[in-house]
């Protein structure tokens, strides 16, 4: 009973919420980028909630309990590590450009709309349809154990409360709701792992379990899986480019990221504990990524309990929520408004973009119940969205020479080459050393790692026989101004450009 009180306490707060943002939501751009209004302690608290997106948690703890505490800690490690190295790369040009979308991106910075939708199909299937659906199995989890159903219901109401104050209140809705619900987790993944630490010290940091050496020969493929597949391939995060593109300025928009990246860093080094911990408090454990929920239920008190499993449900809605909001900004931006109604009517276009995020939500609740794991559901979606939109958001802010014709080549090539091996093998002898060059063999083996070689390969050698336009190099030279960060809403950036007109 305690455990409903408290949910429904969270329900009134968040649907509060919700409604303020509808106030607010008058458009289809204030639905998806909040109007560009974003101020730094709202897109920093949003981040680091996206990040510690309690299924992604669970799954990282799990990948402890079964693996190893560098295998647990790889999954947090990677997310923190993308979100530094997306602000370091893309954020500030992404801004400069007034993407909506991170397709935006591809689109504005290649000169090409084409491509921005093209991007935005592969972002859209692999956040909105797969990254949801591992939200959904984690969200559904937690709703499971707050009232003790069945998945099928629990799962129909997780998505059923999360799809409704996404269509109410959009972006500005959950970026608001989530610094709560980040600063509620954040207590309640402390609180359990100093009371492991307190209580089981003698299950904790097992050196056969953090074996450095290990990490450098065969037995490190797993870590170096995890890892880089996140701190590279994420990079081109379609929910954290929808955060971004809301910020009020591009020098917002990269202090939020690298601030939230740090914060998800230093605290990396817990679910592999956690999940060393439960492996010895809860051996033979037929599902370790629930753990963490059994474990606040077992050893908290009643409130502590039904409070820590609310701020986790609020993590998974939240961050659900924004792959509902991405999806339909991609959908509503580079779609509908790019190529089937240019001039919609603005309550028109608003609707639209409310029936793409009921749209994601329903897509990713059929994948979440026919597949029911967290772990392999959102590492499909990262990499797919590594094999093939990685380079040319990596290069295209440093490297001028990037053509058109050559990210249309990239993103094809990596997106074949990964669909066919993961289908048959990916070619090439396998290396038996047990060393290093073992590592490196059994990476490339998996059809992420040698597809990203090959996109790569693909980007520089068409870059090299075919250059950009005149077009795409005006691009790059916008994205490269660094005289609009500090420039953020529609009308400063009209009196920017205004002042430069010469007087006549």
């Amino acid at each position: 009973m305690m455990n409903i009180i408290v949910f429904c306490v969270y329900l009134v707060f968040i649907y509060y919420i919700g409604y303020k943002g509808y106030k607010r939501v008058k458009t289809a751009e204030d639905l998806i980028v909040a109007g560009w209004s974003m101020p730094l302690s709202v897109v920093t608290g949003s981040l680091i909630a996206a990040l510690l997106a309690a299924p992604f948690f669970f799954a990282a703890v799990g990948s402890g309990y079964t693996s190893g505490g560098f295998e647990g800690s790889a999954t947090m490690g990677g997310l923190g590590t993308c979100m530094i190295l997306g602000a370091l790369i893309w954020t500030k040009p992404l801004r400069r450009l007034r993407g909506w979308t991170l397709a935006d991106y591809y689109g504005l910075r290649y000169g090409s709309k084409r491509l921005g939708a093209y991007t935005g199909i592969v972002m859209a299937v692999a956040f909105g349809i797969f990254n949801a659906a591992a939200l959904t199995v984690g969200g559904t989890y937690i709703i499971q154990q707050l009232f003790q159903i069945d998945f099928l219901p629990a799962a129909l109401l997780f998505v059923s409360l999360t799809a409704l104050y996404s269509v109410i209140g959009g972006l500005w809705a959950v970026a608001y709701t989530e610094i709560v619900q980040g600063a509620l987790a954040v207590a309640g993944i402390l609180g359990i792992t100093i009371f492991v630490l307190f209580y089981y010290p003698d299950v904790t940091f097992n050196p056969d379990w953090w074996n450095v050496n290990e990490l450098f020969s065969r037995g490190g493929v797993e870590f170096w899986t995890l890892y880089l597949v996140l701190a590279l391939g994420d990079i081109p995060a379609v929910d954290l480019g929808q955060r971004v593109a809301a910020a009020k300025s591009p020098r917002v928009a990269q202090l939020s990221m690298i601030i939230a990246g740090s914060v998800i860093i230093a605290i990396s080094w817990i679910p592999g504990m956690l999940g060393e911990a439960f492996k010895s408090i809860y051996p033979n454990s037929s599902n370790p990524e629930t753990l963490m929920l059994v474990f606040a239920q077992g050893y908290f008190p009643p409130i502590l309990s039904a409070i820590f499993l609310t701020a986790m449900a609020a993590m998974g809605m939240s961050t659900v929520a924004a792959c509902y909001v991405a999806t339909s900004g991609i959908v509503t931006k580079n779609i509908y408004l790019d190529f089937i109604n240019k001039n919609p009517d603005p309550k028109k276009l608003l609707f639209f973009s409310r029936m793409v995020i009921l749209a994601s939500a329903l897509l990713g609740l059929i994948l979440a119940l026919s597949a029911q794991k967290v772990i392999d559901l959102a590492y499909l979606a990262w990499d797919v969205v590594f094999v093939t939109l990685f380079w040319p958001i990596v290069l295209g802010p440093f490297w001028k020479r990037v053509s058109t014709p050559a990210v249309w080549a990239s993103i094809s090539v990596g997106l074949v080459y990964y669909i066919i091996t993961s289908l048959t093998h990916v070619p090439g002898p396998k290396i038996q050393s047990d060393g290093f060059l073992g590592l490196l063999g059994e990476l490339w083996l998996t059809p992420v790692f040698s597809g990203v070689i090959f996109s790569g390969v693909t980007i520089i050698v068409i870059s090299l026989l075919i250059p950009p336009t005149q077009h795409v190099l005006d691009m790059h030279e916008i994205e490269k101004n660094k005289e609009l960060d500090h420039v953020g809403s529609k009308e400063e950036l009209e009196i920017l450009n205004t002042s430069k007109q010469p007087n006549i």
